[in-house]
């Protein structure tokens, strides 16, 4: 393998360490972070197993969208290619994410592009590149591709040499003590939109929205009838929608008026119904129509991120008795008197 690849590689190779997956962050880290000692023109690299001593595992341990992905390289590498200079320009890596077929055959299911290398350091590149747990990583090169050689033979390589456009299907051969210098970040994707809810995305509770979760507003109008209330609601977007009604009895009581939640769509005006409870009914039965009791209606919205935006209102509940009418008080009617009689001389 060694002479058909014609690689010169130094005798010490250096491992490069990445965050991995058991730190704070929910992304979670595969690949190999070796150092990129080889190259090879026209060539595919797929690091199929790894030594048990590897910080990260070979295959993807969890689904989601690879958000980033790092390439390793050394001056070692650049003996294989023989330009001096170039790198920048002859070193274009592109990532596959590759899915096995057979013990033999692998899929080609994303890929991702890279800029220009940096012949010594860490390469870094962003990316929006779906994955599924156990799908592999693979490493072409626009011309060279860079691997690894390590020195352990549980590190297993497979290779193939063409094109593999994105949905091919080709058979590799395997080679023994040879990584693909490539680790991926990859970041859970909740509502799969394709974006990485770590760094790409602002709204991971709706696949609607990347930016910020927009802020559901609440307008409500409400209308008292003798046993309800009806309360009228439009929202911004499209969410459930609770009303509830707050009554004041007096003397520190109150009940409370609740009605059937629904999902309201924007553009639409819902109707809900608070019906008097028992205590509100008896209470205004015996008010008259010149006092009231006082209602507080809430209408109340849940956002994306599952808070709560509530628009209220008070209205007067006036009594239904009706007033007692004063009687006038009755005047005696004055006694007559007659006037006396005068005799006439």
């Amino acid at each position: 393998m060694r002479k058909r690849l014609s690689v010169a590689v130094a005798l010490a190779v250096t491992v490069a360490t990445f965050i991995g997956a058991g730190s704070a962050s929910a992304a979670t880290e595969f690949g190999s972070g070796c150092v990129a000692n080889g190259s090879k023109e026209g060539a595919v690299w797929i690091s199929t197993g790894h030594s048990p001593d590897s910080p990260l595992p070979v295959t993807a341990p969890v689904s989601g969208v690879i958000t980033e992905w790092k390439v390793n390289s050394s001056q070692e590498a650049k003996l294989e290619a023989g330009f001096a200079g170039e790198f920048p320009r002859i070193f274009q890596p592109r990532l596959l994410v590759l899915r096995r077929e057979s013990p033999e055959s692998f899929n080609v299911v994303a890929e991702a592009s890279g800029g220009p290398l940096n012949l010594s350091g860490t390469n870094t590149y962003l990316s929006r590149v779906p994955v599924q747990a156990g799908d592999y990583l693979g490493l072409a090169g626009n011309p060279y591709a860079l691997f690894c050689e390590t020195k352990n033979e549980a590190d297993t390589f497979g290779y193939t040499i063409g094109g593999t456009p994105v949905g091919s299907t080709f058979k590799v051969q395997f080679a023994k003590s040879l990584q693909v210098p490539v680790v991926a970040r990859i970041e859970p994707d909740v509502d799969g939109d394709g974006y990485g809810d770590e760094t790409q995305d602002q709204c991971p509770q709706s696949a609607a929205y990347q930016t910020a979760c927009p802020v559901v507003t609440v307008s409500s109008l409400s209308m008292s009838h003798p046993k309800a209330v009806t309360v009228y609601v439009a929202i911004s977007l499209s969410a459930p929608v609770a009303v509830t009604g707050t009554v004041k009895l007096g003397k520190d009581k109150t009940t409370t008026l609740r009605s059937r939640a629904q999902t309201v769509a924007p553009g639409t005006l819902a109707r809900f119904n608070l019906a008097f409870t028992k205590p509100v009914l008896k209470t205004l039965k015996a008010l008259t129509t010149k006092k009231s009791l006082t209602v507080t209606v809430a209408a109340s919205a849940t956002n994306l991120t599952g808070t709560q935006s509530t628009a209220t209102s008070k209205l007067k509940l006036r009594g239904q008795k009706a007033p007692a009418l004063h009687r006038q008080p009755r005047h005696k009617k004055p006694a007559k008197t007659t006037a006396p009689k005068h005799k006439h001389q």
